[in-house]
């Protein structure tokens, strides 16, 4: 590198500028920049840089991660961040002429090789543990918050980012137009539900001050909404605690630039067993038990496989309506 040339670090502050608050929120540009930076700490020790690095720093960098016990959706994840700040370089920085690295090449790296450690797998929470969850949640907002997660299978950054424009009481229906990592998509609600979300919205949201100027379903108290993902999970982690339904199901190990970044001193990650993924993981289990076919299930958690659905044609009516005969809500 010259120099004259963007430093590692130049190069991804510029990506990390441009893609939070417009792409990325802001939780989820911090564990960005918590990859990145351990990206650049990486290149800096062999002697290169972002601009300069080619495949192989790249295969060497997960073999890395490999090495220090990264789970194999973790070296995913870690690739598609690396993968992603190249193509922004590639197609839309002005530092694109400087780039070594063509992005299409990362695409040759298979994760799957790689001799590591089981994933963490979540259990669903059984009837009874739902039923002591919602009994240890006082607050009607978070209250109806946790139930509707768990009743519509919604992801976390969609639950809290439902708008009441989205919400169609006559038909029964949330709509999700903006989800953040796939298309737009729809969810049924029970009857239970949606006359709950009904006296919600026209009386409970009232107890809330901002909430007269938010258009959110679930207004923060002093917000619009709640502001992150990690806002609904302490919800449900302090209710799970108290209910004695709360574990760690897991550890993974923090780098130091993801310490930095975080700013903790803990060298691991907890993962606990309940969170907001946990009770759309227990929704489509509950479906599964109620005996939903495959495909209506993933309709409406919006991540259907061509491989599993070919045989079927069905339509979202027909879907919602058998989803609504069978599923017993879980109050």
């Amino acid at each position: 590198m010259t120099s004259d040339s963007p430093t590692s670090d130049d190069v991804v502050n510029e990506y990390l500028e441009h893609h939070v608050g417009l792409i990325l929120t802001e939780q989820t540009g911090r564990k960005y920049e918590g990859v990145l930076r351990e990206y650049c700490r990486f290149l800096e020790s062999h002697d290169t840089s972002v601009l300069d690095a080619d495949y192989r720093d790249v295969n060497r960098f997960i073999e890395g991660c490999v090495r220090r016990g990264n789970r194999i959706s973790t070296l995913e994840n870690k690739l598609s961040i690396v993968n992603g700040l190249y193509k922004y370089i590639h197609l839309w920085s002005d530092f694109g002429d400087k780039l070594e690295l063509n992005p299409l090449r990362l695409q040759l790296i298979d994760t799957k090789q790689y001799n590591t450690p089981p994933e963490i797998k979540r259990v669903a929470l059984s009837r009874r543990e739902l039923r002591l969850l919602f009994r240890e949640i006082k607050d009607y907002r978070n209250r109806l918050l946790v139930i509707t997660g768990v009743e519509t299978g919604l992801r976390n950054s969609d639950l809290r980012t439902i708008l009441i424009d989205d919400v169609d009481l006559n038909q029964r229906e949330i709509r999700v137009p903006h989800p953040k990592f796939s298309k737009p998509y729809t969810v049924p609600m029970s009857d239970e539900l949606a006359d709950e979300l009904k006296l919600w919205i026209t009386e409970g949201r009232s107890g809330y001050a901002i909430s007269e100027y938010s258009p959110y379903l679930f207004p923060g108290r002093r917000s619009e909404k709640l502001e992150s993902n990690n806002a609904v999970n302490q919800i449900i982690d302090r209710a799970a605690k108290s209910a004695g339904i709360q574990g760690v199901i897991g550890t993974t190990a923090l780098t130091e630039a993801q310490r930095r970044v975080l700013n903790t001193d803990k060298t691991e990650r907890q993962w606990k067993r309940v969170t907001a993924h946990t009770l759309r993981h227990t929704f489509l289990t509950l479906l599964d038990d109620a005996g939903v076919p495959l495909p209506y299930r993933q309709l409406v958690a919006n991540h259907s496989s061509p491989q599993t659905t070919q045989h079927y044609t069905h339509s979202e009516e027909n879907a919602f309506k058998e989803i609504r005969r069978r599923f017993t809500p879980p109050r």
